[in-house]
């Protein structure tokens, strides 16, 4: 499966992006938007005319990718000489929604990442210089701010727990440099794993996506933004998948604060045998083995919340900050125990395969 899909970030080529706006002072904040009444059997024009001016376009410039720098070191190499200034930058486009007024947008981690430039389109063809404040490359959510001398229009995270399948959805997005495209669908599935990380936990749409929709809002019939659009099945039509509001809306803070997201870790190997998820390995000096867990036991609750798969006890973990206490309810040859582990940051990705675990 991990094979078949595709980020969705990068679509039609752009022309050269304009020079960096001057600085401007913060906006004052706007009241919040009043809901709209319509009727959705007959049209959805009243919701999508509210909420298309908080849905903003990027156009994203970045430098060389892998096979650039590997070309460089070839000429290097072969003919003792550098293409730097030739090395090309690359365009792409993609998606994102203002969250408040004074100009703090989201979207999705790799539509930003490695971006030496953002131009920010609005609705009303406004354009501003964006500036990443922070990404959180594991459930790929960005955070992006754009100062304007006016209040901007916005929208409102909604509670993705709350969704249920068939519940109809609206994507708002740029595929294709198509600005602000509108499709809707429905919820297809909740929960979904797609191998794009340790925190998958996707909301599936059937709600058209295509490249250039990344990190456009998907929202529910009240206006509220219930998932990012963030990839597609490449094998399949009506076939998206969307990062929960609520997993973004966790990181916000940590974003805005320190510009990444610290998780909490405990330092094992998990398995599942028999519908239970099992402890099956200790990495030395780490929470797990300082609070005395042991090869084999079986955890049954996580802070008293019963858990039905190892990747849900991982999502629950990578939810905690360094420094939290977790709860773990386990059984050890068929004894219940309670075992409090001291969380402490989750490593980067090489020293986590220094663990032997990816």
């Amino acid at each position: 499966m991990k094979a078949t899909l595709l980020l969705i970030a990068m679509g039609l080529g752009l022309a050269t992006l304009p020079n960096a706006a001057p600085e401007l002072p913060s906006a004052q904040a706007a009241p919040p938007m009043e809901p709209v009444r319509y009727d959705p059997a007959r049209s959805l024009a009243p919701l999508v005319e509210r909420l298309s001016p908080a849905v903003v376009n990027l156009a994203v410039e970045t430098g060389p990718n892998s096979k650039d720098q590997e070309m460089e070191e070839y000429y290097r190499r072969f003919f003792g000489q550098e293409r730097g200034p030739n090395l090309p930058r690359r365009e792409g486009q993609g998606s994102g929604f203002l969250i408040s007024a004074d100009g703090y947008i989201l979207t999705n981690h790799h539509v930003i990442a490695d971006a030496k430039q953002i131009t920010v389109r609005l609705a009303d063809e406004q354009e501003f210089t964006g500036t990443v404040v922070g990404t959180d490359p594991r459930i790929d959510v960005g955070l992006v701010k754009i100062e304007s001398p006016t209040p901007l229009p916005f929208v409102s995270l909604g509670s993705s727990d709350s969704l249920r399948v068939g519940d109809w959805v609206v994507a708002i997005g740029n595929p294709f440099g198509l600005s602000h495209t509108v499709t809707q669908g429905i919820v297809s599935a909740k929960g979904r794993s797609i191998g794009a990380g340790p925190y998958d936990d996707f909301i599936q749409t059937d709600a058209s996506i295509n490249p250039g929709n990344s990190g456009g809002p998907l929202f529910d019939l009240s206006g509220n933004v219930i998932g990012i659009n963030t990839a597609i099945t490449a094998m399949g039509q009506g076939i998206g998948f969307a990062v929960p509001s609520d997993m973004a809306a966790d990181v916000i803070d940590d974003l805005k604060r320190s510009g990444k997201v610290t998780r909490g870790w405990m330092g094992v190997g998990l398995s599942e045998k028999n519908g239970t998820v099992v402890l099956s390995e200790i990495y030395p000096n780490t929470p797990a083995y300082r609070a005395g867990i042991q090869n084999g036991d079986v955890v049954e609750r996580v802070n008293g919340v019963a858990v039905a798969d190892a990747s849900e006890l991982v999502r629950q973990v990578g939810n905690m900050r360094p420094g939290e206490v977790v709860r773990l309810r386990i059984l050890r040859d068929g004894q219940p125990k309670l075992i409090r582990v001291t969380l402490t940051e989750r490593p980067d990705e090489s020293r986590l395969r220094s663990y032997g675990r990816p």
